[in-house]
């Protein structure tokens, strides 16, 4: 079985973190997608047990500002799910990655 979940992410451009990470082309680092992606992941129903994170690929430089991401769940039985997750900035996939939770 499969579930989607969709939605928006906002990476703040006034967050102070951008004074830090490449102060005149700020880019969102990849452990705050990651994070991002596992937050929007625990909000969905049923969601429990160790995470492990696999194969997320960076296409591009993420900049601060609004993407929309998807979540396409996949149930595993009882031995837990797994989610393949997706951002995209107009129309453009740029991360791509799966999050695997065992029970």
């Amino acid at each position: 079985m499969e579930h989607i979940a969709d939605g928006t992410f906002f990476f703040d451009p006034d967050d102070t973190i951008y004074s830090d990470h490449f102060p005149q082309n700020p880019v969102v680092p990849g452990s705050l997608i990651v994070y991002a992606f596992m937050t929007a992941a625990s909000q969905v129903n049923g969601v429990r047990g160790r995470c492990i994170v696999e194969n997320f690929k960076f296409r591009q430089f993420i900049a601060p500002g609004e993407y929309a991401y998807g979540l396409r769940i996949q149930l595993n039985g009882p031995a837990g799910m797994q989610m393949k997750c997706e951002l995209s900035h107009d129309g453009k996939t740029v991360v791509t990655g799966v999050l695997k939770y065992e029970t």
